[in-house]
This record gives structure tokens, sequence and C-alpha cells, in this order.
């Protein structure tokens, strides 16, 4: 009977280690500030989007720096995301795929960079999208 209660403490203390696991804050971006599930990271006079945004971020904002290149893995993982704002970059590509994991995406802001043109099917997977 000794070894079931043992065996009882164990499994109950990996699923709570599990569930801390999955509730715990992610780290924010360097230089950026994060509250809740927004990341502003606006001002910064980055050159590429931040590596290490939080999986529950909702919304971001990297307005006013000098990103010039968004890729394909720079959002991939954010599925919560529904703001994304880069208004005020230097941005003049953007690659093929770059939207695709960001289904709950609502609000996308592209004012004031250097675009010319967009992929095709660079808006395929973002039905939530409304306001471009």
């Amino acid at each position: 009977m000794r070894g079931v209660g043992w065996q009882m403490l164990s499994l109950s203390l990996g699923l709570v280690l599990a569930i801390l696991n999955t509730v715990a804050p992610q780290a924010c971006p360097a230089q950026c500030s994060c509250s809740g599930s927004t990341v502003d990271c606006h001002g910064l006079a980055l050159r590429s989007v931040p590596r290490n945004i939080p999986r529950n971020t909702e919304r971001l904002d990297l307005n006013g720096n000098n990103i010039t290149r968004i890729t394909k893995t720079d959002f991939a993982g954010l599925r919560h995301l529904r703001v994304l704002q880069l208004m005020e970059n230097k941005i003049s590509t953007i690659e093929r795929g770059a939207f695709q994991d960001l289904k709950e995406l609502e609000r996308l802001r592209l004012n004031r960079n250097h675009l010319q043109l967009f992929p095709e099917l660079l808006f395929l997977g973002t039905a939530k999208l409304y306001r471009l």
C-alpha cells in the first residue's frame, strides 16, 4: 500500500508541474514590454521581428521600427494573434506564408512601408482578417 501512495503523490506532482508549465508566463522579447497578451515593441529601431514572442500573444505592436523584411517564420506559432501592427517600418518584402499561422488575425496594419506588391495567396488562412 505504501508504494501506491508514493505513485499517487508522484503522479499528482507531475500533473501540477505540467499544468504550471502550460500557464506559466513566457519571456518577453528583449527591449519589448509585455502586459498580459500584449507585446509592445514600437519605436525600438528593430531591424527584424524579434524572436521569442510569447505564444499567447494577441496584440503585437511593431510600429515605427526599421524592419525591412517579413519572413515566413517571423510569426510562426502565434495562433492567438488578433492584432498585428507593422506601420512606419521599411518593409519591402513579405515572404509567401508569412501569415499562414495567424488563424485568429483580425487587423493588420502595414501603412507607410516600402511595399510594391504582395506574394500570391499571402492572406490564405486568415479568414478572420477584416481590416488591412
